[in-house]
């Protein structure tokens, strides 16, 4: 059986865009995306067991 994929050439100098810099403005944003990650995965977690209790 013949592998058909080609290797493909690792870029040693090709890492993609470099991180944002540590800016007032920026620290604001993030915590704003992480309360809202963890708003929203809480409610994930929480809304299955709720309707387990309130259901069965």
């Amino acid at each position: 059986m013949e592998n058909d994929f080609k290797e493909q050439d690792s870029k040693e100098d090709d890492w993609g865009q470099p991180p944002s810099p540590l800016t007032p403005e920026n620290q604001k944003k993030a915590f704003k995306a992480q309360m809202i990650l963890g708003f929203v995965s809480l409610i994930g977690i929480t809304l299955p067991g709720l309707l387990y209790w309130l259901i069965g």
